[in-house]
């Protein structure tokens, strides 16, 4: 009989900021057509004259608790209704607040290649944690927008949010 002890060294800040450079933070988001089918069932069809509406928007955070030079990862869920492909623009706006409210950081993606049919969708992207963010409670807000042109307005279709806290790194 052989036994043994293996360890799993923690990554480093530096090995963190540097694998930080070459990471995709765009959103992966996966159709699921039993879900889609399912909620059809629970939410009232697509409105005569809108193109486009939010039934569910939904994200949650694992861990809530996270310390620098570490992800946090955001879970998605969406249930889309629209209309046939249109020219428009869907982007979703993610924001990160202080709990006294001031908005330290924005992030602005584009999402209608990803989101190309009504359904229910769910999505998953890491938020990197950076080695100098000060500890305390922060906010998430999650915007849907919908861009009909360039110089339309931005219609808000769905907003959410969600607490984190940073730890100490000890």
């Amino acid at each position: 009989m052989a036994s043994g002890c293996a360890t799993i060294r923690e990554e480093t800040c530096e090995q963190f900021e540097a694998n930080r450079k070459d990471t995709d933070y765009s959103t992966q988001y996966q159709f699921s057509e039993s879900d889609t089918e399912t909620f059809a069932k629970n939410f009232k069809p697509l409105p005569r004259g809108a193109n486009t509406v939010v039934r569910l928007y939904r994200i949650q955070l694992d861990p809530p608790k996270v310390k620098p030079c570490r992800h946090l990862t955001i879970h998605k869920e969406i249930y889309l209704l629209q209309s046939a492909r249109l020219k428009r623009t869907l982007e979703e706006v993610r924001e990160i607040y202080t709990t006294d409210g001031a908005l330290i950081a924005t992030k602005t993606e584009s999402v209608g290649d990803r989101l190309r049919t009504s359904g229910y969708y769910t999505g998953e992207t890491m938020l990197p944690i950076p080695e100098n963010a000060p500890l305390g409670k922060y906010r998430i807000v999650s915007k849907l927008v919908l861009k009909t042109n360039k110089k339309s307005k931005t219609i808000v279709l769905a907003k959410t949010s969600v607490s984190f806290q940073v730890l100490s790194r000890q």
